[in-house]
């Protein structure tokens, strides 16, 4: 006669301690490995409350296509063209200007814009329109 068939066996519990332990040396570990150095900035400077506008005219850049073609007081520039660019903001680099895009174009192309804008000498910009 088998006797042991009779004793329930007992169903094991998974213990949360080791877990919690293993959780907390983790979130340490992270913590003190990760750097904490500020990721690349743009500065945007914010006009002061008090602070009168320009009365200088706002010159206007419009983006026309993906490939970087923009329009500038009736003028086509691109914008892989840093030579061009740089003349078109020799004349007065600080005249407000400001970014327009044509419907369809991408952030993608407009931040390159920007980025080849800022290469070629343009301080004081600012967007305007809607983007896509």
């Amino acid at each position: 006669m088998r006797l042991d068939h009779l004793i329930r066996r007992r169903k094991r519990a998974i213990s949360m301690v080791p877990l919690i332990d293993v959780v907390f040396i983790l979130l340490l570990f992270f913590m003190l490995s990760t750097s904490l150095i500020k990721a690349r900035e743009i500065p945007v400077d914010f006009p002061t409350p008090d602070s009168e506008p320009s009365a200088q005219q706002v010159r206007v850049i419009r983006l026309e296509s993906e490939d970087g073609t923009i329009s500038f007081e009736g003028l086509q520039y691109a914008a892989s063209d840093l030579e061009a660019l740089r003349s078109l903001f020799a004349t007065d680099p600080l005249a407000p200007y400001a970014l327009d895009t044509a419907p369809g174009v991408s952030t993608q192309a407009l931040v390159t814009l920007l980025d080849r804008l800022n290469l070629a000498g343009a301080t004081n910009l600012s967007l305007m329109g809607e983007i896509s």
